[in-house]
């Protein structure tokens, strides 16, 4: 970028929430910061049940936005196989049923360029929904299932207990 002040591209970080048909921009959440971020992580890192995020910014200090615009519940899930090299269970599949449908998620430590996830896995909902099972798609294809799951909680799911 010989053309660009420092040789760089910096410009301002956007957010885009998906509607039905298409991606609109969404400055309500406040996400908009002008030190042109290069990658995102997001996390639940204060414990209160919703994703806050991470931007690594070019050239400048990582910026923490604790979100503080979502309500409802939430289940946090860490997945793991202890006898197994693949101890976070990198690759497993899980489905939260609930009474507005089910929610899959699956389990990753990768999310986009030059950014990284945790492999706690976050499920949200309204704060009625109930919770009526968990099924765990292990990545050698055998599933477990979880009973009695409650919201607000933070779930640690280990293969082979009972």
């Amino acid at each position: 970028f010989p053309h660009l002040p420092g040789f760089e591209l910096v410009e301002e970080n956007q957010a885009f929430r998906q509607t039905a048909h298409r991606f609109m921009p969404t400055e309500a959440w406040q996400l908009n910061a002008p030190e042109s971020g290069r990658g995102m992580s997001m996390a639940d890192l204060d414990n209160d049940g919703d994703l806050d995020i991470v931007i690594n910014n070019l050239n400048a200090n990582a910026t923490l936005f604790e979100n503080q615009l979502c309500g409802g519940s939430a289940l946090g899930l860490d997945v793991y196989d202890p006898n197994s090299a693949n101890s976070r269970a990198l690759g497993a599949r899980v489905r939260l049923e609930t009474s507005m449908g089910d929610l899959w998620r699956d389990v990753s430590s990768s999310s986009g360029y030059l950014s990284g996830d945790s492999a706690r896995l976050h499920f949200g909902f309204p704060r009625d929904t109930e919770l009526t099972g968990l099924s765990i798609f292990w990545p050698d294809g055998t599933v477990s299932q979880v009973e009695d799951i409650e919201a607000d909680n933070l779930l640690s799911v280990s293969r082979g207990s009972p």
